[in-house]
């Protein structure tokens, strides 16, 4: 079978029920991960052998998606920063933003060597597991309250091959006993409870709501609770990088602020929106 009639195929059905540039990302996804070939096979319309098994497999992954299961889980992995990760119900599926706040990290220190990084949320692992191997001598940690997501976490650091040192802990009711160190970094949970309707369904039906929402009343209680902890347990100059809600840009700047940091600066994403926050101790 022609590979990109396929894909177009595949396309098409996605399309009736995802937006146009979202059905084309995942038709992508599915070829590649069903015969382990690149888009650009698809697009010189490389042939492939289409099996019954497989052509059953595919079914059901449509139907999945149909039903709004998010393609991520289906296949039971994303790539993140040029590598594979593990994901499931239990941690959020990395965004974009979330890449571009690493990147932000690793732009900023190009020269890590024997720092000590810690990661607030960890989830899935993918920012600590991401600095372990982009700056190979660093120290870096993953804390979470998720037993669930700390598992995850460590088939991740074995899957690729990373060094990295992870923690069960309540960031709001416990605190963290190690060294000072060079750099916190947080993707905690941002998304108001009132946002939820805005959201599609397979984002809070699939994905764990206590790593996703904060109370509308209480939106920045893990920045503020974050914040006090970094400025207590960085070095002298050490840095606190957030991702943060378009929403409340001003409002964590001036509670980091607050908190004694310093040159802390409000960054934009890819789309325009105020997403990250860093300061210095």
């Amino acid at each position: 079978m022609n590979s990109k009639h396929l894909f177009e195929n595949i396309k098409i059905t996605i399309g009736q029920f995802e937006e146009e540039a979202e059905a084309e990302a995942i038709a992508f996804l599915i070829v590649e991960d069903l015969f382990q070939i690149s888009r650009m096979d698809v697009l010189v319309e490389k042939e492939l052998e289409v099996s019954g098994q497989t052509q059953e497999y595919l079914n059901s992954i449509l139907d999945q998606l149909k039903n709004g299961k998010p393609i991520q889980h289906i296949l039971g992995k994303v790539e993140f920063y040029g590598r594979q990760f593990l994901v499931n119900p239990n941690v959020l599926i990395p965004r974009r933003e979330t890449e571009e706040l690493v990147h932000l990290i690793l732009e900023n220190n190009p020269d890590l060597s024997e720092e000590l990084i810690i990661d607030i949320g960890t989830g899935s692992g993918i920012i600590p597991i991401t600095i372990a191997k982009e700056r190979k001598h660093c120290e870096v940690y993953g804390v979470d309250i998720s037993s669930a997501a700390l598992a995850t976490a460590k088939r991740n650091a074995m899957l690729n091959h990373a060094n990295v040192n992870f923690i069960q802990l309540d960031i709001l009711e416990e605190t963290l006993e190690l060294p000072k160190a060079n750099i916190w970094v947080s993707n905690p949970p941002y998304v108001m409870e009132k946002e939820k309707a805005e959201m599609k369904a397979k984002v809070f039906e699939h994905e764990p709501s206590s790593a996703l929402f904060v109370p509308d009343h209480n939106a920045l209680v893990f920045y503020e609770r974050i914040a006090q902890l970094a400025f207590e347990n960085l070095l002298e100059d050490g840095e606190l990088y957030f991702e943060i809600n378009e929403q409340f840009g001003k409002e964590i700047k001036f509670l980091m602020e607050e908190k004694g940091f310093r040159d802390v600066e409000i960054k934009k994403d890819m789309q325009g929106k105020e997403r990250f926050l860093l300061g210095k101790r």
